[in-house]
């Protein structure tokens, strides 16, 4: 049954994140020009997600240097908050926040599995195995 499920679950994966900078007006822009497309009925890409940034700053608080390691430490192995706190030699409550932060905008989910004489545990894994990102100033 896990295989299965973990196999269902890598289909509808997404392949890769773009975080980007950006004005409303390119994301309106880009849901128009998606919207359009739907219309025509041609098939819109479902492995891929943009989150646009307005502000670099903002952007660059977001994927904090502590994030991208944190990113990448995920995309190794997916384990528990606990355990990727010990690998990253990072504080449990900071990484417990980085993930929810990053679960809260969709680079990360986490799921419950069963942990065989310790009831269940909180897996954290990446939605999608790349990160792109795109920034001018």
């Amino acid at each position: 049954m896990k295989n299965t499920k973990n196999k269902l679950a890598n289909k509808s994966k997404l392949k890769v994140v773009t975080v980007k900078i950006g004005s409303v007006e390119d994301f309106f822009s880009n849901v128009k020009s998606v919207m359009q497309a739907a219309d025509r009925g041609e098939s819109i890409n479902k492995r891929a997600a943009t989150l646009t940034f307005i502000n670099p700053l903002e952007m660059l608080h977001f994927l904090s240097a502590a994030k991208i390691k944190l990113i990448n430490s995920i995309r190794k192995h997916p384990d528990t908050i606990t355990n990727i706190a010990k690998i990253t030699k990072r504080n449990r409550a900071s990484v417990s926040r980085d993930v929810n932060e990053l679960e809260k905008f969709g680079f990360v989910k986490t799921y419950e599995e069963v942990n065989p004489g310790h009831g269940r545990h909180k897996i954290v894994e990446l939605i999608a195995p790349r990160l792109k990102l795109e920034a001018y100033l």
